[in-house]
């Protein structure tokens, strides 16, 4: 739903939740009507951070990742593909090299979500990694 304030801009009505993953951290935000941000950098002592928008916000937050409310929510729907493509490559394609089926379903959710899973998994790994100082990848 939005909201039509003194300009003819159409904004959202509410402010909007996030979370933001960095260096292993997972940081409070939030997103106002008005575009600008602000992440809580240290709930225990009240620090936080703000920005006119998140884009320049996260410009202090290099290689951070957003999540928005229901970006952990896989569709039942998809969910049960995911499955059938898992069972069907391990029980009736016994001649493939193992791991197949886990290949079919991460193929299967990087085209559903617009991105290699696999690929973004290693980077996070790599990310955290670095965030423990471990530099012998």
């Amino acid at each position: 739903m939005t909201s039509q304030n003194e300009g003819s801009t159409m904004q959202p009505a509410f402010t909007r939740g996030f979370r933001l993953h960095h260096n292993g951290q997972i940081l409070d935000g939030a997103e106002f009507p008005s575009g600008r941000a602000v992440i809580v950098d240290d709930p225990e002592y009240g620090l936080a951070s703000g920005a006119t928008s998140l884009e320049e916000l996260l410009k202090g937050y290099h290689g951070a990742r957003v999540e928005w409310p229901g970006d952990q929510l896989v569709p039942t729907a998809l969910l049960l593909d995911l499955v059938n493509i898992a069972a069907r490559v391990s029980v009736l394609d016994r001649a493939r090299p193992a791991g197949a089926g886990a290949r079919a379903v991460l193929g299967q959710l990087t085209k559903y979500l617009g991105y290699d899973v696999a690929e973004r998994a290693a980077e996070q790994d790599a990310a955290r990694a670095l965030a423990r100082g471990e530099t012998h990848l």
